[in-house]
This record gives C-alpha cells, sequence and structure tokens, in this order.
C-alpha cells in the first residue's frame, strides 16, 4: 500500500477508508439494483443485504450526514450514471448514482439525502425515486486521524422559501 493510499479495495465489494476506519459498499444502490431507491426502498435493501450478510458482514448500516460527507473530494472524481463527475475517489465503482441517502430523517415523511456531485444535501420525502441511491457503509467513525469537518449547512430545499415544514 502506498503511504497516501486512504481507500483500499478490499476484493470483495467493499472498500476501507484508512483515515475513518470506516468500511463502505464499491459499488451503490443503483449500481447493484439497476434503478433508483425511495429511502423506504433502500431500508429493504438494507435489510436483505444484512440477511445475506453481504461481504460476510451483517452489520451495514446508512451512513450518517458527516459519514457520507467525509467520502467527498473535490480533487477526485468517478463518472456517475450521467456521465457527470462526481467527488469520491476512483476506487469505487463509475457508473453510480451522485447521492446517498443518510441515516439523518425527519419524521417519516423526508430523510437527508447527500450530493457527491456538490458536496452539499438536504432532506426529500421518503418516497422521492428521482435520482436517489444508497452507499451503505459499516463500523464506527474514527476522527481521530481526519481533520474532516462538519457537513455544511444547507437550507433544506423542501422548507427554501417558507415551504410546509
Amino acid at each position: 500500500m502506498m503511504a497516501d493510499q486512504r481507500f483500499i479495495d478490499n476484493g470483495d465489494g467493499t472498500v476501507t477508508d484508512t483515515l475513518t476506519n470506516l468500511m463502505w459498499m464499491q459499488e451503490d444502490s443503483f449500481l447493484v439494483l439497476k434503478k433508483f431507491v425511495t429511502y423506504r426502498h433502500a431500508v429493504k435493501f438494507l435489510e436483505k443485504l444484512n440477511g445475506e450478510a453481504f461481504a460476510g458482514h451483517s452489520d451495514w448500516r446508512f451512513p450518517n450526514k458527516r459519514e457520507a460527507h467525509s467520502l467527498f473530494d473535490a480533487t477526485k472524481s468517478v463518472r456517475d450514471k450521467y456521465d457527470m463527475d462526481i467527488h469520491i475517489d476512483p476506487v469505487f465503482s463509475p457508473g453510480c448514482g451522485y447521492d446517498t441517502w443518510t441515516s439523518h430523517t425527519r419524521g417519516k415523511s423526508t430523510a437527508y439525502s447527500y450530493s457527491f456531485n456538490s458536496g452539499l444535501g438536504g432532506h426529500k420525502e421518503v418516497d422521492d425515486t428521482l435520482n436517489n441511491s444508497v452507499r451503505f457503509v459499516r463500523g464506527e467513525f474514527d476522527n481521530t486521524r481526519s481533520k474532516i469537518g462538519a457537513v455544511p449547512q444547507v437550507r433544506d430545499k423542501i422548507t427554501q422559501g417558507g415551504g410546509w415544514r
């Protein structure tokens, strides 16, 4: 391993982040399922992966906002499903979705979606399928070696302009 190599391809469909000690799915739900998913469908997909012990593990989960943000790197890119740049390390498979659902929800109606294209995010309806995917993670975030700050504060797209939430 090169001294500056942060992400390690484990050869089993997973990637280990040596900076945060998190293990990520190398492919997101779009690549695995060949379609975008609602938050509710992502929950069912997670249950299926854990039931099958994907890559030998049954403790996969949604990333929180900060964990999703830890993958964002404006100096790196892969091409997403639309052949547009998203800013994650090329160790992750190209052709994926450009965002991920996170574990942050607001009641039963919205969940936070983080964009690897912009490095921002916002709450979306849990039944929204428009370009939504998820990249599951496992492990405990280790911040002792990283300088990863908080996820940038953004106003939710739903609530801009005095929306109904």
